[in-house]
C-alpha cells in the first residue's frame, strides 16, 4: 500500500529538481551574457576598438560550457562534466594564444593541462573504485598528486626561464603529502579490521 504513495513523491521530487535545473541554467547564462556584452561594451567605448574584453568573452563562454553539462544532463553528470571541462580548455588556450600573439601561452597551457586533465581522470577513476572506502581512496588521491606539482614547476621552468625549480621545496611538498596518504590508509585499515572484529562477534 505504501508503494503507489511513494512514487509520485519521488516524481515530484524530480520534476522540481529538474525545474531548479532549468532555473540555474536561465540565471547562469543570463550572467554569462550580460558580463560578456558589458565587457565588450566597455572595452569598445574606452578604447574604440576590442582587445582584452574578447579574452573575457572567451572565457565567460567556455566557463558557461563546462558548466552546462551539470545543468542539463539527466544521468552520468560527473562524467559529461568531466568530457567537457578535459575538452574545452585546449580550444581556449589557442584562442588566448592567438589574441595575446603569444604562443608560450598555448605550449605551455597545453602541458600544464594535459597533467592536470590526466589527474582528475585518474582521480574519478579512483573514487569509482573505492566508493566504499573513501579513506583509501583518498591516500590513493593524495599519492596522485605528488608528482603534479613537481611535473608543473619542472615543465614551467622549461617554458619560462625565470621560473626557478626548488628541489627542496618539491622534497618537503611531497613529504607531507605522502604522510597524509600514509595517514589515510592507516585509517583505513583499522576501520576495515574494526569491521571485520565485528563481523567476527556476530
Amino acid at each position: 500500500m505504501t508503494e503507489p504513495d511513494e512514487l509520485p513523491y519521488k516524481k515530484r521530487n524530480y520534476r522540481l529538481s529538474e525545474r531548479s535545473k532549468r532555473i540555474i541554467l536561465v540565471i547562469v547564462s543570463a550572467a554569462a551574457l550580460v558580463a560578456g556584452c558589458v565587457c565588450l561594451i566597455c572595452d569598445y567605448f574606452t578604447s574604440d576598438s576590442l582587445s582584452w574584453s574578447l579574452i573575457a568573452a572567451a572565457s565567460i563562454i567556455a566557463a558557461w560550457l563546462m558548466i552546462l553539462p551539470s545543468l542539463i544532463s539527466r544521468t552520468k553528470i560527473v562524467l559529461k562534466t568531466l568530457v567537457t571541462v578535459s575538452a574545452i580548455p585546449i580550444p581556449l588556450l589557442a584562442i588566448l594564444s592567438w589574441l595575446l600573439n603569444k604562443s608560450v601561452i598555448f605550449t605551455l597551457g597545453i602541458c600544464i593541462t594535459l597533467i592536470t586533465i590526466a589527474a582528475i581522470w585518474i582521480i574519478y577513476w579512483i573514487f569509482r573504485k573505492c566508493a566504499k572506502n573513501l579513506w583509501r581512496a583518498f591516500g590513493f588521491i593524495l599519492l596522485v598528486l605528488i608528482p603534479v606539482p613537481i611535473a608543473i614547476t619542472h615543465i614551467s621552468a622549461y617554458f619560462l626561464p625565470q621560473v626557478q625549480f626548488d628541489f627542496t621545496s618539491d622534497i618537503f611538498n611531497s613529504g607531507i603529502t605522502l604522510t597524509l596518504s600514509l595517514v589515510c590508509f592507516g585509517i583505513d585499515y583499522l576501520l576495515y579490521h574494526r569491521k571485520g572484529d565485528v563481523t567476527d562477534k556476530k
